[in-house]
């Protein structure tokens, strides 16, 4: 069959008996045609600076292995910054210290980024560099400065307190962030992504690393569609401003975000339960921010019709969060297309499937995520729980909408096709574990693209994408095999043949 495009938008679908005269046209054969991929969870500034060799993705399982990396760092604007290590990896209640990295990098100020995200470790130079002093260290946000035995502050920080200095640490990259953002869009462009959201790295710093600003500098360049979620305040006059500004067909405020809790690898994701490994007794994590808050914002962003993303890994946080979204369904239902999502779900209770299925809600997962230190989930979490993590097949049987994203930069360079691969394996490429990650969650290949696809589309509240049906944008991957037809392991093996955006071949 064909698809016709005019002025970027589908004009017209039909068999190939009956393609208009005089048209120009792209013929892909037999390769397959899916609505442009969309990825629905993204931190986009970080991940540019990662492309433009800003920032670099380092490996390892030690804190000696990651101090060795930093050689290969170059410096930038004065900085050498790298992400990737993750203070599970080193044991539980371990974390990394400054001590270690003064003794190869004394004079240049270095700053490691933990590959979730949530937690930096800074040497003697960069805490000199940004005027760390126990005195000075925010008091009115989440997380925690760690400290040695002899009451010395390490350079390690926790959550909010560590965002608020890495984006200090950032901001003197926005001056070539133009170039940054084109090739990095350039580069999901290859990916066969076309659409994204930027959510915001906060809920508490008055910085939260999204800024639409700097995409509108380059939107009439720009290759993908951006809708972004800046952090769900208590005064909402400045986010009023910002929605009403932005809401082009490139660039728009697609709603809000917030963080009910943290992660499982440094025991700040808000649980049922204890710890597996628990840090003090009744340790269960804990709320980055007061429950009643988070309903507060809820109802508020959902009063104002915005939908509202909120991070919830814990199952304590997931069970409030599905609960609040219930009571704002009935006080404040979204316009018709709009959507509020929970992201994550990773410690799910199966006792709270029931409320997965709301109107307006969307099940925003990441499973390439399943492969992130899940050797040491037991550790974490405990076996029990560790087995009912990331429940892709059991939130599709009771009537949930999934919608697939990277959360790039916690992986780096993961491709939609890979996030197929691990939704439908549960397993690494290596084909490793044999037996699968939680193998009664496997989804189908249709389900996987339905939610890297449609299904992202509703993450982010849009109708003009994630489907091939007239009247929608002329965004397209051109694959070079039938998805539906492939073993696994020639899931991996496709290609992206093209990406059209807007009805233009990137």
């Amino acid at each position: 069959g064909f698809i016709q495009i005019n002025n970027g938008m589908i004009e017209s679908i039909g068999k190939l008996s009956e393609i208009p005269e005089n048209m120009s046209i792209l013929d892909y054969s037999q390769q397959m045609i899916v609505p442009g991929f969309i990825d629905a969870h993204v931190h986009f500034y970080l991940s540019a600076l990662i492309q433009s060799g800003c920032l670099t993705h380092l490996t390892g399982v030690t804190e000696a292995e990651f101090v060795a990396g930093v050689k290969d760092v170059p410096t930038t604007n004065g900085w050498k910054i790298g992400i990737g290590w993750f203070s599970s990896d080193f044991g539980q209640n371990v974390y990394p210290s400054k001590h270690s990295l003064d003794v190869d990098y004394p004079d240049v100020p270095v700053l490691l980024i933990s590959g979730d995200a949530h937690s930096i470790w800074l040497n003697s130079k960069g805490l000199a560099e940004l005027g760390i002093t126990f005195n000075n260290i925010p008091t009115n946000l989440s997380g925690e400065a760690m400290v040695d035995e002899f009451g010395e502050l390490t350079g390690c920080f926790l959550e909010a307190i560590a965002i608020n200095y890495l984006s200090q640490v950032l901001e003197s990259f926005k001056e070539k962030s133009n170039d940054y953002f084109l090739d990095y869009m350039k580069h999901l462009n290859k990916m066969g992504v076309t659409s994204i959201g930027d959510v915001a790295l906060t809920g508490e710093c008055e910085d939260d690393l999204v800024y639409p600003e700097l995409y509108e500098a380059v939107e009439n360049q720009a290759t993908v569609r951006t809708s972004f979620y800046p952090a769900m305040r208590e005064d909402i006059s400045k986010l009023r401003e910002t929605y009403a500004t932005y809401n082009s067909d490139k660039l728009q405020m697609g709603g809000v975000k917030q963080f009910f809790d943290g992660v499982t690898s440094i025991h700040t994701a808000f649980l049922k339960e204890e710890y597996e490994t628990p840090y003090f007794e009744g340790d269960v994590g804990s709320p980055l921010i007061p429950s009643e808050t988070m309903r507060e914002f809820i109802l508020k962003a959902n009063a104002e019709g915005w939908p509202i993303r909120i991070h919830t890994i814990g199952d304590r946080a997931i069970h409030e969060a599905l609960t609040y979204y219930k009571e704002s369904l009935t006080k404040f239902p979204l316009p018709q297309g709009k959507y509020n999502t929970l992201e994550h779900l990773e410690v799910m209770d199966s006792q709270d499937l029931s409320l997965v299925s709301q109107e307006q809600l969307v099940i925003s997962v990441q499973p390439s995520h399943l492969l992130v230190g899940y050797d040491t989930l037991d550790e974490e979490v405990g076996s029990a729980r560790a087995a009912e993590m990331f429940p892709f097949n059991s939130f599709l049987k009771v009537g949930g909408t999934l919608a697939f994203g990277t959360d790039t930069p916690v992986v780096v360079n993961v491709t939609p096709i890979e996030s197929l691969y691990y939704a439908v394996a549960r397993r690494e490429k290596s084909g490793v574990p044999i037996e699968r990650l939680m193998p009664k969650e496997v989804i189908s290949i249709g389900e996987a693209l339905y939610a890297h696809t449609k299904g992202a589309a509703k993450a982010l509240s849009r109708d003009d994408i994630g489907t091939i049906a007239v009247g929608k944008k002329a965004d397209f991957t051109i694959l070079s095999k039938n998805l539906l037809e492939v073993t696994e392991e020639e899931i991996l093996e496709t290609e992206v043949v093209a990406t059209i955006f807007n009805g233009e071949v990137m």
